[in-house]
């Protein structure tokens, strides 16, 4: 079953979100599937794998994540949905309705914070994420309390709340020494993951000087 909505008309789906959602599905050509003036909205399936051994499940969001063998699919759990793709796009694919946000403020002024955190500036770093966590007001009942002390790891926890799913994890665990650490079904901790390998393309056509682009270590 399906709902046949008018393209601007459909809203991504904001908030906490419970139970079967629902979208646009794409076609064997990659585009979305259409109907009378409109595009067909269906249940959101997950697809893991490719080919006849893939797994296809319908998502769900319920409160627990299984991260069993048996749940390997993940099509339970949280969900997060940032920038809503394009409304008039055809498949969905590199298109946005709204601006990418490159660099926001609370960035700066969490970049400042760990600056002065780092040159012994506690002070100064406690009242750069305290204007971050104290800033929106339009819901006073849920503006966090102000924090009263301040350390890497503290800095390193608030950066994950303000700045979730916006690119920043991976850059920030290397940095604050937490890159190693186990979590989840993560459990290497070799440091030569910190870099990526340089492509063997790259290293053959750099230059015909030996060594002049040298393959990053463990690769």
């Amino acid at each position: 079953n399906y709902y046949c909505v008018v393209p601007e008309e459909f809203e991504m789906d904001r908030g906490i979100l419970r139970g079967v959602q629902w979208g646009p599905r794409k076609g064997s050509d990659g585009k979305f599937i259409t109907c009378d003036g409109g595009v067909r909205i269906y249940p959101v399936k997950q697809t893991k794998g490719n080919g006849p051994d893939k797994d296809v499940g319908y998502v769900n969001h319920v409160l627990q994540v299984d991260f069993t063998n048996e749940g390997r699919l993940h099509n339970t759990g949280y969900r997060v949905s940032k920038y809503q793709f394009s409304r008039t796009s055809p498949n969905g694919n590199n298109f946005s309705s709204v601006d990418l946000v490159m660099m926001r403020l609370a960035e700066v002024y969490l970049m400042r914070s760990e600056a002065r955190l780092r040159s012994g500036d506690s002070a100064g770093a406690l009242e750069d994420v305290n204007t971050v966590r104290t800033s929106r007001t339009a819901r006073p009942e849920q503006t966090p309390a102000a924090l009263t002390e301040i350390d890497l790891d503290i800095l390193f926890r608030e950066r994950g709340f303000e700045l979730y799913w916006e690119g920043f994890r991976r850059g920030d665990q290397i940095r604050f020494g937490k890159y190693e650490d186990t979590w989840t079904e993560k459990s290497d901790r070799d440091i030569n993951k910190r870099l990526f390998p340089i492509p063997q393309s790259a290293i053959d056509g750099a230059s015909n000087v030996k060594g002049f682009l040298v393959q990053n270590p463990g690769y």
